[in-house]
């Protein structure tokens, strides 16, 4: 129990009067010889012990009834209660935000519910109280008003109220809450939650929830408003993934894109649509529709469309016909190019069949045609290579490549004309880490000392480990790639459609790998005997992959079966390539950068169109950003984390156009509809250790809140009981012949 005025308390010390009057007024007599009374004494010994029984019942109902008034005064009451009448509170109302709010309950979204709820709350604060929105979905933010005290703007800052594509989570909206109550002077806190109550919410913190409501208890009165209706089961597709089945997208062709849509409810959904958009243009003319999709199943859909301009390209997907509408598109960006230029470093062998030059084998894989018959097609294809020297190959070379193989090549020693030059080792590292790709591959004239010294981390720094001596085995016994070893974040793990011919793929001799002290580096893939056969390492916004042994077939059979190197080629490139796209897919929430390779005075955030704007709008919204910082020797970094709705933003220097930028895919946080089933009175009250109050948000919300808070305070009651006790008392002293 709290009390809202304890001063008035110290009434309670009247409670000294009745029994100063009671000991004072006692009766006084002289003692004096008196022949009758010896008479009547035995009579008055009879009735004193119930005279003195009357008396002591009237000092304690007396003394009772001013201690009720002190109480009374006092203003007892639940602890957390608001208070009644003109009293002045400090409101906290916190909005979720998670896109789960813009299903439907009916003809309105839960977020409609939630903001009529909120009007009504408003209304029913006394004068003078002062009221902070806040926003909160896996993060809060406060909306307003720009003053505590201003009704009018706060019925603004409400309506203003915008879902996101962002999940569920309490703590933050229930910690800034706190806060913000506690920063006001009012004598009582209210903190109102508008939320359709989704469980994944409660659950994903939930200790620190529990903890954090416990605190909110003592020092505020927590209020939960129901925003949806617990039994209403919401029907709900989600666009998991879409897929481009060519390995490298390039221009004049024409792709399948695979579309990936999975039920996420807990009923069966009928009729969904599918589109498919490539920057803003349908890739189909007619929609796909998936006829039925079974709770928790996935289903895929194929759509195909011509890649026309070579660059960074926007794709996204829509489905239609489900209950949630904030987890209905996906977006991603991808890499289309005219051309991949590959250079590969490799020594070739005078007077040998050319299957034994070094670079034979990868330049068959990167590009499958025979140069003497297919030399149109070679010229058409969209992989050119370039073949160099190491001892002659120049930084002048790397200049408009992609991908960069090292093919056996000796790292330089002493002998000018023995291996890669310090100039170009140092214009390799800095193309690695702009965002290209290298390969290398191991042989005969690669020493472990020069590679260590030269590549290791005394030197570029692009070895993932250090090399260890190599190590032979019997032909009968060959080292053998473990497919069950590849990493699944890998380019290897991604997709899989070699893994059983690399049952094939086989190796004589390879290099030992010094695991205990990484570069950065990471094993992608084991031999069967557990040693690392292949590893990477990402350097800037580049990557390095090493094979331990070689990729020609001096050390085995690795690249030599067309079934195994073609497609493991082909994605690699894929890989590589895909990290050199500006930008990027990213996910509501995730902090979007780019180094800008110029010097602006300033640069801007180009958010998406708002909703329902105008296909024809082509203006979008702009924020200016904060400066960007940079570390010492680093390179100038622009960073932003305001990009909380799925869609295409943009990174540019102020005023410049959208071109002149970065362009950023930013998807739904999936996690929202992972489970859609709302929390229930009982579920949270075992959640939180005691009973908050919860009030569905609807026509009775203002009511409901009055109400509450006026139960809040037992002032009543105890004067009630005052009442009650007075009566009694005034009973029982007529009964006994008392007065005051």
């Amino acid at each position: 129990m709290q009390l809202l005025a304890p001063m008035m308390l110290l009434g309670a010390t009247a409670v000294t009067v009745p029994i100063a009057l009671h000991f004072f007024y006692r009766a006084r007599y002289k003692p004096l010889p008196w022949a009758p009374m010896k008479f009547i004494k035995e009579a008055v010994e009879q009735t004193s012990r119930r005279l003195k029984f009357q008396e002591w019942v009237l000092l304690a109902l007396r003394c009772l009834a001013l201690i009720l008034l002190a109480v009374a005064i006092a203003r007892p009451g639940r602890e957390s209660a608001s208070p009644s009448g003109s009293e002045t509170i400090d409101a906290v109302f916190v909005f979720d935000t998670s896109y789960s709010m813009a299903a439907r309950d009916g003809e309105r979204t839960r977020l409609e519910r939630a903001k009529e709820a909120a009007l009504a709350v408003l209304e029913t604060l006394p004068n003078k109280s002062s009221v902070q929105i806040y926003a909160c979905a896996d993060r809060a933010s406060l909306l307003g008003p720009v003053s505590r005290y201003n009704r009018d703007q706060a019925r603004q800052v409400i309506q203003s109220v915008e879902v996101t594509s962002l999940s569920t989570d309490v703590l933050p909206g229930l910690t800034d809450a706190l806060t913000a109550a506690e920063s006001g002077t009012a004598p009582a806190k209210e903190i109102y939650v508008f939320s359709d109550m989704q469980k994944s919410g409660f659950e994903r913190q939930q200790g620190a929830v529990r903890a954090k409501c416990e605190e909110i208890k003592a020092r505020a009165n927590l209020v939960f408003i129901r925003c949806g209706n617990p039994e209403r089961k919401v029907s709900n597709v989600s666009i998991t993934d879409v897929k481009l089945l060519a390995a490298i997208p390039h221009t004049r062709t024409r792709v399948p894109f695979v579309v990936t849509v999975r039920n996420t409810g807990r009923e069966a959904v009928r009729g969904v649509k599918v589109a498919l958009e490539l920057d803003g243009k349908a890739v189909e003319r007619d929609v796909v529709q998936i006829e039925h999709i079974d709770p928790g199943t996935n289903a895929e859909v194929t759509l195909t469309g011509g890649l026309d301009e070579a660059g960074a390209r926007l794709l996204a997907v829509f489905v239609d016909g489900d209950g949630v509408e904030g987890d209905n598109v996906l977006y991603k960006i991808i890499g289309v190019r005219d051309k991949v230029r590959v250079l590969l470093v490799a020594y070739p062998f005078a007077g040998q069949p050319a299957t034994d030059a070094g670079d034979w084998f990868v330049r068959k894989a990167l590009v499958p045609f025979d140069p003497d018959r297919d030399k149109d097609k070679i010229e058409r294809y969209f992989i050119e290579t370039e073949s160099a020297l190491p001892q002659e190959v120049g930084p002048e070379k790397l200049a408009g490549k992609d991908i960069v193989y090292l093919l056996n090549a000796a790292a330089r020693t002493d002998d000018p004309l023995s291996g890669l030059s310090p100039a170009f080792v140092t214009k390799l590292t800095e193309f690695v880490r702009a965002g290209g790709g290298l390969v290398i591959g191991c042989g005969d004239l690669v020493q472990a000392g020069a590679y260590n010294r030269v590549l290791g981390s005394a030197g570029a720094g692009l070895l993932p480990f250090p090399l260890r001596d190599a190590r032979d085995t019997p032909d009968a016994t060959p080292f053998v790639p473990a497919a069950e070893s590849i990493d699944a974040a890998s380019v290897f793990g991604q997709v899989k459609p070699y893994t059983d011919w690399l049952r094939r793929a086989t190796a004589t001799r390879m290099f030992d790998l010094d695991e205990s002290a990484p570069n950065g580096g990471r094993v992608l893939m084991r031999t069967t005997q557990g040693a690392p056969l292949v590893a990477s390492r990402v350097g800037g916004e580049g990557e390095v992959i090493f094979f331990a042994t070689s990729l020609d077939e001096t050390w085995g059979r690795v690249m030599s079966d067309g079934q195994l190197a073609v497609p493991m080629t082909t994605y690699i490139v894929s890989h590589l390539t895909g990290r050199k796209v500006p930008g990027g897919t990213r996910t509501a929430g995730d902090t979007l950068s780019w180094t800008p390779p110029m010097i602006a005075p300033g640069f801007e955030l180009v958010k998406p169109r708002p909703r329902g704007a105008k296909a024809s709008d082509k203006v979008r919204p702009r924020v200016k950003l904060a400066e960007p910082r940079s570390e010492v020797g680093q390179k100038l970094t622009v960073s932003t984390a305001d990009a909380l709705v799925a869609g295409e933003y943009a990174i540019v220097p102020v005023g410049a156009p959208e071109t002149d930028g970065v362009t950023f895919a930013v998807n739904p946080d999936l996690r929202e509809t992972e489970n859609l089933d709302a929390i229930s009175d009982g579920e949270l009250e075992k959640l939180l250790g005691f009973r908050p109050a919860i009030i569905t948000a609807g026509a009775g919300t203002e009511t409901a809140v009055r109400e509450r808070r006026t139960r809040g305070e037992w002032t009543h009651w105890f004067l009630l009981g005052l009442l009650v006790l007075l009566v009694g008392e005034a009973t029982w002293a007529w009964f006994c012949g008392k007065t005051w």
